[in-house]
């Protein structure tokens, strides 16, 4: 019996799978069917995803849930960072913020405010 290691898929590689057409759609399937249950990723691969969804007009939930099930990573933080970019307007980074916080924040950006994210005013801190 092999033991497997994992492989680490980049951003390239979930696009390629994940876009309607893509230049290296056909190497991403194949790469996909060698390696399927030993691809992982990471957090960066994540955000580049949600900064690159917009580009290339892909739903972030969708894009997000397709990255989680083909890595086999469930960790609940990812999409609810899609969840706050598409629902909720956050840009990408600010939609990691928010998912990450766990309802308060320290920043000066009002953002949260709308949101309903508890936020601890860095602009004029609580004394």
């Amino acid at each position: 019996m092999r033991v497997s290691e994992m492989v680490y898929a980049d951003t390239d590689f979930f696009l390629a799978l994940l876009k309607p057409s893509d230049w290296l759609k056909e190497n991403a399937k194949k790469l996909y069917k060698k390696y399927n249950g030993e691809i992982t990723t990471s957090d960066v691969t994540f955000i580049e995803l949600l900064l690159l969804a917009r580009k290339y007009d892909l739903d972030p939930i969708r894009l997000t849930a397709s990255v989680m099930a083909i890595t086999g990573i469930d960790d609940d933080l990812y999409l609810r960072a899609a969840y706050y970019m598409k629902e909720k307007n956050l840009n990408p980074f600010d939609a990691f913020h928010a998912a990450h916080c766990g309802g308060t924040i320290i920043s000066s950006d009002k953002a949260f405010d709308r949101i309903g994210i508890k936020r601890i005013k860095l602009e004029s801190p609580e004394e």
